[in-house]
Order: structure tokens, then sequence, then C-alpha cells
């Protein structure tokens, strides 16, 4: 006979808080990856990870502590730490595909799926851990129902904080992501069924009070990642430091200050040199953007360029075969860049008109083909559509 389960308000609130914290501290903790060394990168991502993963692992358990039922659930050790190592293996793979190698809107929405199916293996891992004095079963338009929220709002949740790597953008995705771990877990719960098995075979099993001072330490470790990432995680030099010699050692100085270790302050020595280069040369340049090549400015004619992108206070510059790291933010680039060559159709995108070879649709999104032979995309937002589809001559 199916049991009738209720749940306490304020530990649901907690689950959700918990997801939503771990959401943000992952993102927080692999920004600014670009300034820092491989081994560096790879750490950061594995921090990243034990947030998200453990926050994933401890919003549901969470979540099944709020559970109240005229049943007292236990649960098997071996099933709990898989759940657990599966959703840190899991999203730390999403994280890896989006910090090495060249970002874009595909990868970023592959993360978005390998993150939707990583909420959803942890959650089923751990219900199976449940002991045998309950029988759980499963709806199958409730496995339906979870997969596709937990796959759908990943991809939200990840477009909204890499579409554009600010602050906001963090904070938005990390409230989607939490909600879509909350949504995934509760949704899946409506349609499972608890019932008392008659014959309780003896296992090894985890009390609920022995679980949830797991989970406690766990969402302490979560909250101590959260405090960590948020100290400011990159070096901005002011601008009036930009035209000063002595701008790279100021920033190396202040980077080493701040507790960074002596590489990645070299990394932020490196940026300000960028900076200050760029500011001096802007004069004699012609025309030639500055980008950064191994502590080196090197300058590429506007002209070579397909796309500018928007990365916080710096821009990504593509040609058609590689992405160049430019030390101007996208929005100064704007006003060095010929308003007769470069087009914005996006708050973060300008993009060669010379060099547009196809518009493409998708649903009410549109976006800007780059390029002959290259599979760069520039989005179009819907107000700057018509003056496109009128340069283009097809309005």
């Amino acid at each position: 006979m199916p049991l009738e389960i209720a749940y306490s308000p304020l530990l649901v609130m907690a689950s959700i808080a918990i997801a939503i914290t771990a959401s943000f501290t992952a993102l927080r903790m692999t920004s600014n990856l670009r300034l820092m060394t491989v081994a560096q990168r790879k750490r950061r991502v594995a921090q990243g990870a034990l947030a998200l993963g453990g926050g994933i692992w401890s919003m549901h358990f969470v979540g099944m502590l709020a559970v109240d039922m005229p049943l007292s659930l236990a649960y098997a050790p071996l099933p709990t730490l898989g759940s657990a190592l599966i959703a840190i293996l899991v999203t730390g793979a999403a994280l890896l595909s989006l910090h090495f190698g060249v970002r874009n809107k595909k990868r970023i929405a592959i993360a978005g799926v390998i993150t939707g199916i990583g909420i959803v293996a942890m959650h089923y891992l751990g219900m199976s851990a449940i002991s045998a004095n309950c029988i759980v079963t499963y709806n199958p338009v409730g496995l339906v129902v979870a997969v596709t929220i937990g796959i759908a709002a990943s991809i939200a949740a990840m477009e909204l904080a890499y579409g554009q790597r600010t602050l906001k953008a963090a904070i938005a995705g990390a409230v989607v992501l939490g909600l879509a771990i909350s949504a995934m877990h509760y949704s899946a719960m409506y349609f499972t069924i608890f019932s008392i098995n008659t014959d309780v075979v003896a296992t090894p099993v985890l009390s609920k009070d022995t679980l949830a001072l797991i989970v406690a330490l766990a969402s302490f470790f979560i909250c101590g990642l959260f405090l960590l990432s948020a100290v400011p995680s990159g070096v901005e030099p002011a601008t009036s430091t930009a035209n000063d010699e002595n701008a790279p050692a100021i920033a190396e100085n202040e980077a080493l200050l701040n507790g960074r270790d002596e590489v990645t302050a070299k990394a932020a020595s490196s940026v300000a040199f960028s900076r200050a280069m760029s500011q001096s040369t802007e004069d004699i340049n012609d025309g030639r953007i500055p980008y950064d090549r191994n502590k080196t400015i090197r300058f590429l004619p506007s002209s070579a360029i397909l796309m500018a992108q928007a990365d916080g206070h710096y821009t990504k510059l593509h040609n058609g075969e590689e992405e160049l790291f430019c030390p101007w933010p996208i929005s100064r680039l704007e006003k060095k860049l010929s308003p007769s060559m470069f087009i914005r159709t996006h708050r973060s995108y300008l993009v060669n008109r010379q060099k547009i070879t196809g518009l493409r649709r998708d649903g009410d999104k549109a976006f800007c083909l780059m390029g002959d032979e290259t599979n760069i995309e520039a989005p179009v937002s819907r107000g700057r559509l018509a003056e496109l589809r009128e340069i283009l001559k097809i309005g």
C-alpha cells in the first residue's frame, strides 16, 4: 500500500538554497581561468566540480530528510557514496568541456546536457540507496519529466552563465541551475511511490541522523568554497595606471598581496602589460587591433577580424583560424573599428559585415554566419535584426 508523505517546508527551502549556493560557487570558482596556467585551471575546475557535484548530492539528501512519512528511511553506504561521486565526475566533465578548448554555443549546450544527465543520474542512484525496509517504485512519466527538466533547465542555466562572463550572469545562471536541480528532484519525487516492505533484509545502512551529519559537513564544505569564491578572482587594473610603465609590477604586487600564488600574479602582470602596451601604441597602430600572445603584444589588421566577442573586461577576436585575446573591452574596440566595416549584432558581439556569409534562423532567434569555411556564428538580437537584413539586402 502506498505511503502518504509530506515535506518539511524549512528543509525544502534549505535544499533549494544549497543548490543555488553550490551553483554560484562552481561558476565563480571557474571564472577568469584564462589568466591561469593549465595546472591552475585544472585545479579550479576540480574545485568547481566538488562544489557543484557536492551541492547536487547535498540538495538531494536534504530534500530526502525533508520527507515526513510513517517509516524511518535508512540508506546503503555504497550507492550513497556512488551517487556523490557520479555527481562530481559528471559535472566535472561538463566544466572541463567549457574551460578547455574554444567555447561556443554548441559546447555550452553540450555542457548543459551533461550536467542535466548528472543531476538525474545522481538522483536515481541516491534513491536506490534506500534500504530494504521500504520499496520504492517509479512512474515512467516521472522519469521523462525529470530528464526533461534536468537537461532543459541546465542548458538554460549554462547559456545564462557563460553567454557573458559577468557577476550578474553568474548569479542568474546559479539561480536557474539551482532551481533546475531542485525542480528535477521534487518533480521526480512527485511521481515516486513509497510502500512498506514486510520482508526486511538486514543490510549495512546509514541512519537518518548519520546522513544528516554527513550532509551538514558537505554543506559546510560548500559554504567554505562559497566564501572563497566571493574573493575577487582577477586583478582589474585602474584606468589611471593603464599608461604607467609600472602597471605590470603594480598588478603583480596587488595579486600577491591578495593571496594569489606567484604564477597567478605573473598572469595578472601579463594582462596589465598587455593593456599598457596597447594603450601606448594605439595612436601609431594605424587601425590595427592589439592582441596578446605569450606576453607579447601583436597586431591584427581590422580587416582580418571576422567577429569580436565580449569576455568580461576583455574581448575575444575570431579570425577564422584561431581565437585571439584582445586586452580592450568591446566598447573601446567598437570605437576603434570603422562603423562602415563593423556592425554590432548583439550587445556582446561585433561582426565584420564584409565577412557575413549568411543569416540563419532558429525559431525566433537569428545568427550571422561568418567566413566561408568556418563554423563561427554571431547571435543577432531582435532589435538589430531589421538593420542587418537591410545591410544584407534581404529585407
